[in-house]
């Protein structure tokens, strides 16, 4: 993983839940998948608190960004 952001989002039952997209720096992992998307999930439950953690992981090829490098999270929403 390269770099991600976390945002959050409106689920099923109304609540806002977190949301992360990653960045992947390994070629290999080109479009990254389900598989990996667990392992993120799993890394973060062991470390993190319940309602911190991600419930969804999407891999994008590179964050938004205004002239000065800040993460533009509103057009991540």
């Amino acid at each position: 993983m390269l770099e991600c952001a976390v945002v959050g989002v409106i689920d099923d039952s109304e609540l806002v839940k977190p949301k992360a997209f990653v960045v992947l720096k390994e070629a290999s992992w080109d479009s990254g998948g389900d598989e990996l998307a667990q392992e993120l999930i799993d890394h973060c439950v062991e470390r993190i608190a319940a309602y911190k953690r991600p419930r969804w992981i999407a891999f994008v090829d590179e964050l938004p960004r205004t002239a000065t490098g800040k993460i533009q999270r509103y057009r991540l929403r």
